[in-house]
């Protein structure tokens, strides 16, 4: 009997343990994912619960127009005067020879220290000075003329007057006043050896400077005496029954132009140096040195068109 009371004991144990199976399988909540996998999130939800992440994203390198720009010249400078700052800049403080953009700093001295009302006799030294804008021995000229001529064409003949000029008359050294202007300006790089830029030599320059002292230059005589290098605005002048073409081609390409003074030597090969309005009364003072004789142009267009894409960004 007792096998048989073993025997009731585990049958009903399996009978209840059967009802529980059933009971849990079928029950309602057997139906529910205990464990449900995560639910995908749309982008918009993943960037509005990851903040950071998005934003860390989102500040990708900015590119500028300057990034991929070809030039020419060894040195470049562009400054944005109304907001006082660099805008590009190559080896600009590289001293090179400056050619002609000797010039700028010859019209400052000579305005600065000749009276107006002089009369300048043109002497044979000058006239034999390289390159011909048709200047005659013994002609006199007004220091006002001689200026607005070596400005507009580059005139050497006139940069020797003023320096021939003031020596004589003056018992001074001219070039010794540019070299102190030089210094009381701060142009580290810059000192003259002549009034023209002209090669002295196959292996030394008229005048040597960097493109940071020619647009602190600039600068500083758009402060003192801002009408200086208006004549370079016009393509052409007439003076003393000639006309005197000027030397810088890009007038007619670059809108808003202010000023600008060519430079070219064998040493230096092509300078420019140019001020630009973009339009929106927010000048550039541009220089690139050590281009060449048609490739200074060009580097100085693409360099403004690059500051004003810059600027519209």
């Amino acid at each position: 009997m007792k096998w048989q009371n073993n025997i009731q004991y585990f049958l009903i144990i399996v009978f209840f343990g059967f009802l529980g199976w059933v009971s849990f399988y079928f029950h309602p909540l057997q139906n529910r994912n205990l464990f449900p996998e995560k639910q995908k999130l749309t982008a918009l939800e993943f960037e509005i619960q990851n903040p950071f992440i998005r934003k860390r994203e989102s500040q990708s390198p900015k590119i500028s127009p300057f990034d991929n720009i070809k030039l020419e010249a060894k040195a470049a400078y562009v400054f944005d005067v109304s907001n006082n700052q660099i805008v590009f800049e190559l080896n600009y403080e590289m001293q090179l020879p400056l050619a002609s953009l000797t010039k700028i700093m010859t019209a400052f001295i000579a305005k600065e220290n000749l009276p107006p009302y002089l009369l300048v006799t043109i002497s044979k030294e000058a006239v034999l000075q390289e390159g011909d804008e048709g200047f005659k021995v013994g002609e006199q000229w007004t220091i006002p003329e001689l200026i607005d001529a070596m400005l507009i064409s580059s005139s050497n003949d006139a940069a020797f007057a003023f320096a021939s000029e003031f020596n004589k008359n003056f018992n001074g050294d001219f070039v010794s006043l540019m070299n102190q202007k030089a210094k009381e300006i701060g142009l580290t790089q810059t000192y003259f050896l002549n009034t023209t830029g002209l090669d002295l030599s196959k292996n030394t320059a008229g005048a040597y400077g960097s493109a940071q002292d020619i647009v602190k230059l600039l600068l500083h005589i758009a402060k003192k005496d801002s009408s200086l290098m208006e004549v370079t605005r016009l393509k052409s002048i007439n003076l003393h029954d000639r006309e005197f073409q000027n030397t810088d081609w890009v007038i007619g390409d670059l809108p808003g132009f202010i000023a600008g003074k060519t430079g070219f030597s064998d040493l230096a090969g092509g300078n420019l140096a140019v001020v630009v309005d973009n339009g929106f009364n927010r000048p550039f003072v541009i220089v690139v040195l050590g281009s060449t004789i048609d490739g200074r142009f060009n580097d100085v267009k693409n360099l403004f068109n690059a500051a004003v894409a810059e600027t519209e960004n």
